[in-house]
């Protein structure tokens, strides 16, 4: 299935939201196509995200611009990594909540195991639970989600493993989204109540 972009494509604007922490045009076309492709397969593997995209299917290795944007090969010139994208959603879930004329938020906190079971070569795998409660190699993540009845959003995301060089200890990273989450909230609080 491949994305067919409309006349006023809610999305492309949604996209360029992002655009400020991207340097150069080829990366942003990257990004944008990559947002599109990963819509338009419903999966994650590199070679489906490219077959999603009219742009990037076109060139022989398009699956490799993927993995060169998703590794960071490919963003020396920007600002393209995991923390600078939470931040932007953050504050993207900040201004809608600041839209919204609900009176409460509820916050979703999700720890959940990423498995990798095939992967050998990435970095810092650890030992996470499959389905079925054998090992298998992977990561942990831990999600925050803002929930109105009329908007959702994500305020935090970390994707880490304890294998990693900076890893202290899943209640520091537990104790770190929230001390994010709710330097955020203050934020939306402030909004509503100036």
């Amino acid at each position: 299935m491949e994305w067919k972009t409309e006349r006023d494509d809610p999305l492309e604007g949604y996209i360029a939201q992002f655009y400020g922490l991207i340097g150069d045009k080829r990366t942003r076309r990257t990004f944008r196509e990559t947002i599109k492709g990963i819509l338009a397969a419903g999966s994650l593997v590199c070679q489906r995200i490219a077959a999603g995209s009219a742009e990037l299917i076109k060139g022989k290795k398009g699956s490799q611009r993927v993995i060169r944007l998703a590794t960071g090969e490919s963003t020396h010139r920007s600002q393209l990594e995991s923390e600078h994208l939470t931040k932007r959603l953050r504050e993207l879930t900040v201004e809608q909540l600041e839209q919204d004329e609900a009176e409460e938020v509820w916050l979703v906190a999700d720890g959940s195991d990423l498995r990798k079971p095939y992967a050998e070569v990435m970095p810092h795998l650890m030992q996470v639970r499959d389905l079925d409660g054998d090992l298998v190699a992977g990561y942990r993540t831990l999600n925050v989600l803002a929930i109105t009845p009329g908007r959702q959003g994500l305020l935090y995301h970390r994707l880490f493993s304890s294998h990693a060089p900076d890893f202290v200890s899943e209640p520091t990273e537990a104790q770190t989204a929230l001390q994010t989450v709710s330097q955020q909230l203050l934020v939306w609080i402030a909004g509503q109540y100036p």
